[in-house]
């Protein structure tokens, strides 16, 4: 997805040196100008610590250690003072220069690329995702394992990209509305168009079926998996390609 050209990729090995970056390791992005929700960096960090806190039950004595990415230097270093048991990477520089002032600089620029690929090098992510620096991050992610889609949270939206088809839940259980509460009745198996998530146990959507806008409990729905077939591939020995017909 993400390719860089060798000098740059020169450079970003030069920083991973200096960092001495490795895992285990969870990445952090807080956004804090052009007008996003502010969350403090224990927000963030309360996911962290729950990240570690599990795989010390297989790794007691892992280090803890955190790569946090910020267009607001001081966050770095707030985490630093804040979590001492952590071993904490970043590069304020790079947060000045994300800058409502600067951020379309040359350096800005490279500092976003260089986030970025720090992020999707990390074992876990911890960012808001209606951030668009946070979901390519994930999207890179994904190509760095077998399958990394639950190696994250979001402390807002859920993952979205632009010109998508609709999210789409299917209801694993019946819910009946508690009385005077805005929420949706709902029937095994209906269709739920989600808007989102409010991570307090209930997300807002839409039931295709009743055509009713309403709360629902989250765990009362899963994704609608949406599948494709895949081209068979022939291999030709003649003139060493792959061949993918049309489908």
């Amino acid at each position: 997805m993400l390719k860089p050209q060798p000098k740059l990729q020169q450079v970003l090995d030069s920083m991973s040196d200096q960092m001495n970056f490795h895992g285990p390791i969870v990445g952090v992005h807080v956004r804090r100008t052009d007008q996003a929700a502010f969350h403090p960096i224990e927000e963030y960090m309360r996911y962290v610590d729950e990240y570690f806190d599990d795989l010390s039950l297989t790794s007691p004595n892992v280090k803890r250690r955190v790569y946090v990415a910020s267009d607001d230097p001081s966050v770095i270093k707030d985490t630093r003072s804040k979590y001492p048991n952590y071993e904490v990477l970043g590069d304020p520089d790079i947060a000045k220069s994300a800058a409502l002032t600067t951020r379309y600089s040359d350096s800005a620029l490279k500092g976003i690329i260089a986030d970025i690929h720090f992020l999707s090098l990390t074992d876990y992510l911890v960012c808001t995702f209606s951030s668009q620096v946070c979901r390519i991050a994930y999207e890179v992610m994904q190509t760095m394992h077998p399958d990394a889609s639950s190696a994250f949270h979001s402390l807002d939206d859920i993952y979205y990209y632009g010109g998508q088809s609709s999210h789409n839940q299917r209801a694993r259980f019946d819910h009946v509305p508690r009385s005077g509460s805005n929420e949706m009745a709902l029937t095994k198996g209906d269709i739920i168009g989600i808007a989102g998530n409010h991570w307090n146990g209930y997300s807002k959507g839409v039931n295709k079926r009743t055509r009713q806008s309403a709360l629902y409990p989250s765990y009362k729905a899963e994704d609608v998996v949406v599948t494709a077939d895949c081209p068979t591939v022939f291999y030709s020995h003649v003139f060493d390609i792959c061949v993918f017909p049309h489908i």
